[in-house]
Order: C-alpha cells, then structure tokens, then sequence
C-alpha cells in the first residue's frame, strides 16, 4: 500500500492544474498585447530616426527628406493598420470560392 499512497500524494491536481494553465494564457495574452503596444512605439522611433539619418547623411537634401518621410510613414501606417489591411482584403474577395461542376455528357455520336 505504500506505493499506492506515495503515487497518490505525487499526482497533480487536476483543479489546480487547470487553473494555472488558464492563468498562464492569461498572462500570455497580456503580454502579447502590452509587447504589440511597445513594437508600435519602437516602429515609430525607428521611423523617425530613419528620417533623421537620410536628412544628416544626404546633407539636408529637401527630396531626400520627402522620400525618406514617405517611405517611414507608409511604413508606420503599415504597423498600425496591418490587421484593417488584412480584414478590408478579406472584404473585397468573395466569402467562398465559386465552385465548379463537372458534368459528363455522353459522347457525340461520330458520323
């Protein structure tokens, strides 16, 4: 009987088991949520400091500051509307494919 026992003692919970596994997809998903808040911060810097960079290296070159300004605000608009880009693509295209449908018809006769 003392296997029995010390295996009995050794074996999880499974109430608490659960609660941990739900508590950590909680704590998953906070993070992922707070770490998409602190990437969309970190585009922008790098964006501005891209612009900056262009501006010092091209000697203060006004299209080279326009494109490079273009060029980081595409890239900041991509950041932040990435999930409304890929829901207004999935707007456009039709919601199931169209389907096709063989139909075999008896040959012709040959005459």
């Amino acid at each position: 009987m003392s296997l029995v026992t010390s295996l009995a003692t050794a074996a999880p919970d499974l109430a608490t088991a659960t609660t941990i596994q739900a508590g950590v997809l909680d704590w998953t998903s906070s993070t992922a949520s707070d770490l998409r808040e602190v990437l969309r911060v970190v585009a922008i810097t790098v964006a501005v400091l891209f612009v900056v960079f262009k501006a010092v290296t091209s000697k203060f070159a006004v299209g080279t500051i326009v494109v490079s300004a273009l060029a980081a605000g595409v890239f900041i608009w991509i950041v932040y509307n990435v999930t409304a880009l890929r829901d207004t693509v999935g707007e456009d295209l039709p919601g199931s494919a169209p389907t096709v449908e063989y139909v075999d018809s008896p040959a012709a006769p040959l005459t």
